[in-house]
């Protein structure tokens, strides 16, 4: 078993939005996000940062608090969140989507008519629980307990902020590591749901103590 890396998590800064994005392009080769490219993605993740609900925290080694080695990011209101987010930000998001939509139109076109009607995958039993909506970490940082610090340290902020639970999406299919994960922190599968191009997620959420 890896020892945890000396590490400080600590709120995400607008300084960091560069670095969580190259962390991002990193850990998600091939991605549906990734393909967006960096200037879709600082807007996603600056949204994160800047919305009341919205949850970001940075992995930082101990010794040099400016250097990104993970991120985390979610929101207490999902549902709400995005639906702002999209009505705030229709422009600049429709700018940074033009260049990936002329590199593939029919794969982009679909995405983002899916994502105008995005409310975060919410689970009926658990309406009111926060979104993990994205984990990342350098591929070089892997494997030092990195990834599960920020998930605990998100866990708690959640719950601070008055969440009941905690639910995430990842795929189904090829993506043992990362449901093997989720699994071994906690989660529990609460179901599946169906994405554009036949892509299937699994649905995982863990109940915080009150």
């Amino acid at each position: 078993m890896n020892t945890p890396a000396p590490i400080q998590i600590r709120p995400a800064q607008p300084n960091d939005i560069s670095q969580m994005v190259q962390v991002h392009l990193q850990a998600f080769p091939g991605f549906f996000l990734t393909l967006m490219g960096p200037r879709f993605l600082s807007l996603l993740y600056s949204g994160f940062l800047n919305h009341p609900s919205g949850i970001s925290l940075v992995a930082c080694p101990q010794n040099n608090a400016a250097e990104v080695l993970g991120f985390v990011a979610g929101t207490t209101q999902p549902q709400g969140f995005f639906l702002q987010l999209l009505k705030q930000r229709w422009l600049a998001f429709g700018l940074a989507s033009l260049w990936p939509l002329l590199r593939k139109p029919n794969l982009v076109f679909i995405k983002l008519w899916s994502a105008l009607f995005y409310r975060g995958e919410s689970l009926p039993d658990l309406p009111n629980a926060a979104l993990l909506s994205s984990l990342g970490v350098q591929p070089a940082a892997q494997g030092q307990q990195i990834g599960q610090q920020l998930v605990n340290a998100f866990l708690a902020h959640a719950q601070t902020a008055g969440a009941p639970a905690v639910y995430l999406t990842t795929d189904q299919s090829n993506n043992t590591k990362a449901n093997q994960f989720y699994t071994r922190l906690g989660f529990r599968l609460a179901g599946t749901c169906k994405r554009p191009h036949g892509r299937i997620l699994n649905r995982y959420s863990i109940k915080l103590n009150a």
